[in-house]
């Protein structure tokens, strides 16, 4: 019988790799749209829910395929099969052919390997102490968000460097990337293969969802992230590369400044949490008071103030939005068994992954029809309201910590 081995070491650091990579995407992508093929408020919301709307199809079988499949070999396949629509889009530029549409399809087919990566390689983190969990969740989104920093830097000098060249250079992150998952999660050679009796994948998608139907706490974290989605996330996604372009006439170099300063502040919320020498005790409140203000921020960017004002907000909202994250994961692995989390974390991606292209569409409509300033505001109200109805009525509000449910696994 083999024994899992795991390297933490080679984890983080394909997750810097595979952000930075990320991180060019993000500019790149929206950029490609409102700023190269001058799209409107409406079409990049629709190009924004193409590129995450695969989530609501892929999320949850993979996590289901998580939990059967060895993750490393898994990531590292699915990685490599990134170089398939980036390859398809260089083509096109190199043709000068690029459309709204074919952006669209690009979008389709990277959106639908992310949903099959997010789950495999979120549960690799089973592998850690749980004692320690929301360090090492915190380490990986501080990697994680400052690859991305250094990836939205290299994507806002589009203009000073060609968009081909950006594009070799997201196939190499991505083709080291899978050979980085590859190491921290290898896979072992036994003399005897243990036997493991026939699974059903209905039946273990069932049971996922029960995690959160017999438990009401869990289950409004859902409602909570999939809120998340829906509203700040969502604008974030349609309204950031708007307010860059009518900003001064702004260029992909300022919605890289933007984006940096957001993922600024995430990384901030996350080295504190690694200070933290005790697990969150009522991470459940915390949670709920981020949403809020998330919420109260989107009132100062409602009405475009100037930069020294405006970034600084940026930054908040980015800490907000941090904290929140690496609280949500928290409490999943503290209150989810091992040999469900994928499944969990499948369910939370999807809430969060299946709001956010629903928002943007969404959004990219409200500011078509009511403006960007009057969009901003509306969604700030709704936001806090939301979060008063949760901490006022909701046993989310209570949650307490549980770090005794995870089985750590030697580290290589």
């Amino acid at each position: 019988m083999t024994s899992e081995v795991f390297s933490f070491r080679f984890y983080l650091a394909a997750i810097g790799t595979g952000n930075l990579a990320a991180g060019l995407q993000t500019v790149l992508y929206p950029w490609l749209l409102v700023g190269i093929l001058d799209a409107s408020p409406s079409q990049l919301g629709f190009a924004q829910m193409a590129l995450l709307i695969p989530s609501l199809l892929f999320i949850l079988p993979g996590g289901v395929l998580s939990d059967r499949l060895h993750r490393g070999t898994w990531l590292a396949i699915l990685y490599t099969l990134y170089l398939v629509p980036l390859a398809l889009l260089l083509v096109l530029a190199a043709r000068t052919q690029l459309s709204i549409t074919a952006v669209v399809l690009f979008g389709l087919l990277f959106g639908t390997l992310t949903a099959l990566i997010q789950p495999a390689r979120d549960s690799l983190m089973v592998y850690t102490d749980s004692f320690v969990m929301h360090q090492s969740l915190a380490r990986v989104l501080v990697i994680k968000f400052v690859a991305q920093g250094i990836g939205f830097m290299f994507a806002g000098l589009l203009g000073y460097i060609d968009f081909i060249t950006l594009l070799v250079v997201q196939m190499t992150l991505f083709v080291m990337t899978a050979l980085l998952f590859l190491r921290s999660h290898p896979r072992l050679v036994s003399l005897s293969r243990p036997t493991r009796p026939p699974q059903n994948a209905w039946r273990e998608l069932r049971e996922g969802f029960a995690l959160f139907r017999d438990d009401t706490r869990l289950l409004h974290l859902l409602y909570l992230v999939f809120a998340t989605g829906l509203l700040p996330f969502g604008l974030f996604l349609v309204g950031l590369p708007l307010l860059a372009r009518e900003m001064d006439d702004g260029g992909p170099m300022l919605l890289a400044t933007m984006q940096i300063l957001f993922t600024l502040g995430v990384v901030a919320a996350n080295l504190g949490v690694i200070k933290k020498e005790k697990t969150f005790s009522q991470p459940g409140k915390l949670m709920v008071i981020s949403f809020f203000w998330r919420g109260s921020l989107l009132v100062i960017i409602a009405f475009t103030p100037d930069f020294w004002l405006l970034f600084p907000t940026l930054f908040l909202w980015g800490f907000s939005s941090g904290l929140s994250m690496v609280l949500g994961r928290t409490i999943l692995h503290n209150q989810v068994v091992a040999s469900h989390r994928a499944r969990a974390i499948s369910l939370y991606q999807l809430c969060l992954l299946g709001g956010t292209p629903i928002g943007a569409w969404f959004c990219g409509g409200l500011i078509e029809g009511i403006g960007l300033t009057s969009a901003f505001a509306s969604v700030a109200v709704v936001t806090a309201v939301i979060a008063l109805a949760v901490a006022l009525g909701s046993p989310l509000w209570h949650l307490p910590a549980n770090p005794d449910l995870i089985e750590p696994i030697k580290e290589a």
